[in-house]
């Protein structure tokens, strides 16, 4: 016995890694789409739901479906630079400073520089807002009912500013 005991130890320390369940195991994929501005490949993008299809309806205060999206990025990108994209995106949309600079404050506080192959995927809680996870760990929450649906907007609304890239990720092309 006391031969195997290191084992032992071993597996039950290891257990629980492999167990560990990603938020987006029960989810399917809708599409999947590479940003790349100039000569430059920003990151792969995937969207999951619940059933693999997407429509507008999914990002409505309404709708309970579930919506995921994971980015792994191509290249190092620091977080103030994430902060402020996702702020020109959301002027983009209409969307009033007054409405999202609370949650670009939370965004500085959540999202850590990006190292080339990152991932950082947000799961849409179309309750509570969502959550983030960096490299399969959560890392925040935004804990607002707008954000979630907000947040997604900026690469799922029909006015996003990359459509070749939405319509991808919506799997209305290949």
């Amino acid at each position: 016995m006391k031969k195997f005991l290191p084992f032992i130890i071993i597996c039950a320390l290891l257990l629980p890694l492999g167990l560990s369940a990603s938020p987006i195991d029960a989810l399917k994929p809708v599409g999947s789409a590479k940003l790349s501005v100039v000569f430059w490949d920003i990151y792969q993008s995937t969207l999951y739901s619940d059933d693999g299809t997407f429509t507008s309806d999914d990002l409505t205060h309404e709708s309970q479906s579930p919506l995921a999206l994971n980015i792994q990025y191509l290249r190092d990108i620091e977080a103030e630079e994430l902060v402020e994209a996702t702020a020109n995106e959301w002027n983009k949309l209409g969307l009033g400073k007054t409405t999202y600079q609370p949650w670009l404050k939370q965004l500085t506080a959540i999202w850590p520089d990006i190292q080339e192959n990152d991932e950082l995927l947000f799961v849409l809680n179309h309750t509570d807002g969502g959550v983030f996870y960096f490299n399969q760990r959560e890392i925040g929450r935004i804990d607002d009912r707008n954000f979630g649906v907000n947040f997604l907007r900026i690469w799922l609304d029909k006015k996003a500013s990359y459509p070749k890239l939405r319509n991808k990720l919506v799997g209305q092309s290949k």
